[in-house]
């Protein structure tokens, strides 16, 4: 179903609250994944398409494509926990994070709900200079790039952000999308959030399920060594002996 922002927005905040967050900071993903139990896998994929969810009666999981960049996955992460844990009757879905169709009504308020849940309003103001907020001023490149890096998004998906809360006419810093990487070199900032990481990592108990089947005979020893290898770690690495401890 389709909700409006404030409602979305209230979602959101309300998710940060009873996770006792606030709505003044960014957001540690990883950290925030394990605590909700969120099964989340890495992988860089061909397909454009930035992210899966998946719902299996307590069973959450979640793909993240990281053949795009840094700032996208983390979008990405907001909008499948829309769809985790705020839309109704959800089970699986494959996205396109960040396009905010709204042809797709889910797709849409979960791109909406990622941009509150990453960047509360009280957050946002918390950001921007004083001198900037005045009568007349701007809000600068320089606070934009620190912004961006501060709550781990785009340069778009801020731009869009700020321009929703008037803090800026988004039409008059579209000039800003070019040469992002560079700007933010100018300023003194890494270029990692804009670059895609091609990273293959689990987050969640992944590996303690894979162990814990073994350990029962659920599964044999090629089957937990091959499940494991499947999260890119190898129980057979050279550096750990017998007893598992490093060489």
């Amino acid at each position: 179903m389709a909700y409006n922002e404030k409602i979305l927005e209230a979602r959101a905040n309300k998710f940060r609250r009873e996770l006792g967050l606030g709505t003044e900071t960014s957001l540690d993903l990883e950290k925030l994944l394990l605590t909700l139990g969120v099964l989340t896998v890495y992988k860089p994929l061909e397909s454009k398409f930035s992210g899966m969810a998946l719902k299996n009666n307590k069973s959450l999981f979640m793909l993240i494509n990281s053949a795009v960049s840094i700032g996208r996955q983390n979008f990405t992460i907001g909008h499948e926990l829309y769809h985790l844990f705020i839309q109704n009757d959800f089970n699986f879905q494959m996205c396109n994070a960040g396009t905010f169709d709204k042809k797709d009504k889910e797709e849409y308020n979960a791109d909406v709900f990622s941009s509150f849940l990453l960047m509360p309003r009280d957050a946002l103001s918390k950001q921007i200079p004083e001198k900037e907020l005045e009568w007349g001023e701007k809000v600068s490149l320089a606070t934009i790039i620190k912004m961006e890096h501060y709550f781990g998004v785009s340069r778009a998906a801020l731009l869009l952000r700020l321009g929703r809360e008037k803090y800026i006419h988004y039409d008059d810093y579209k000039h800003y999308l070019m040469g992002v990487k560079k700007s933010a070199v100018e300023h003194g900032y890494p270029t990692k959030l804009y670059e895609k990481s091609d990273e293959e990592k689990v987050i969640g108990d992944y590996g303690t399920k894979v162990k814990a089947l073994y350990d029962v005979d659920k599964i044999s020893e090629s089957h937990y060594h091959s499940l494991m290898l499947d999260i890119g770690l190898d129980i057979d690495d050279p550096k750990f002996n017998d007893h598992g401890e490093e060489n």
